[in-house]
């Protein structure tokens, strides 16, 4: 009896040690943080987009009417490139760099999904490098028969050209077409698109502009029937990502 209970004792220290280094399971909390830190950078991109857009447009305007514009370019193109990046910003490294010290590296964040990447330049009239006919300084839309802007940065990928319009005298259909890197964008206005007066603003999808590469410092051109009779007031020409399909 007593052999047995010695040959027991040496089983149990023998398998002691296999049992001690088995993995314990993880705790449910530490396998769910991928998960909620992906939940967490498509809420703050949700939030961060339309701040960066609002001040996008902000700063265009501020270029165009600046004698220097190369801090202006320079900070167009960085915002462009966070927007394009999915808007996530790291404010504790912005808050460091604003008060002087020096910001920690940050970690990569979770890719964003396609569906988030809400890229968006806004060209207004008042950011026009030429408008014709010539409308009132800083004007916030504009008559135009044709216009041109400078594109501080565009990255490769598909775009929607959206126009946000007023034409109260489309008696006839009237040709828009927007030229750019060699592409060619038309849409013809159909009398059913008049809007009541010069104050009433619809938006139409002109159609979609296809980059092969980035692009920096290029002129997009639009233009509306004839120059010189300008019937279209524009508003706004948006570039923004095609909307994800209905599921």
């Amino acid at each position: 009896m007593r052999r047995r209970l010695i040959l027991a004792a040496c089983f149990a220290l023998l398998i002691q040690p296999a049992v001690a280094q088995q993995p314990a399971a993880p705790p449910a909390a530490v396998t769910r943080l991928p998960q909620m830190e992906s939940i967490y950078q498509k809420e703050l991109s949700a939030r961060h987009i339309p701040l960066l857009g609002k001040y996008l447009v902000e700063l265009q305007r501020q270029a165009a009417s600046a004698t220097d514009k190369t801090a202006y370019q320079a900070e167009i193109a960085r915002i462009q490139q966070l927007i394009n990046a999915g808007g996530v910003l790291d404010l504790i490294a912005v808050q460091q760099s604003q008060s002087g010290a020096m910001p920690m590296p940050a970690p990569p964040p979770v890719p964003v999904p396609i569906e988030r990447k809400q890229a968006l330049i806004a060209l207004s009239p008042a950011l026009a490098q030429s408008i014709s006919p010539t409308p009132v300084a800083n004007a916030e839309t504009a008559a135009i028969g044709q216009a041109e802007w400078r594109i501080e940065l565009i990255t490769a990928d598909t775009y929607d050209l959206l126009l946000q319009y007023a034409c109260p005298e489309l008696t006839e259909p009237l040709t828009i077409r927007v030229e750019f890197n060699g592409q060619t964008v038309e849409k013809e206005l159909d009398t059913d698109r008049a809007t009541k007066d010069a104050q009433t603003f619809r938006i139409v999808r002109l159609g979609s502009l296809t980059l092969t590469s980035d692009h920096r410092g290029e002129t997009l051109r639009l233009s509306a029937g004839d120059k010189t009779s300008a019937k279209l007031i524009l508003k706004s020409l948006l570039i923004t990502k095609p909307r994800p399909p209905a599921n």
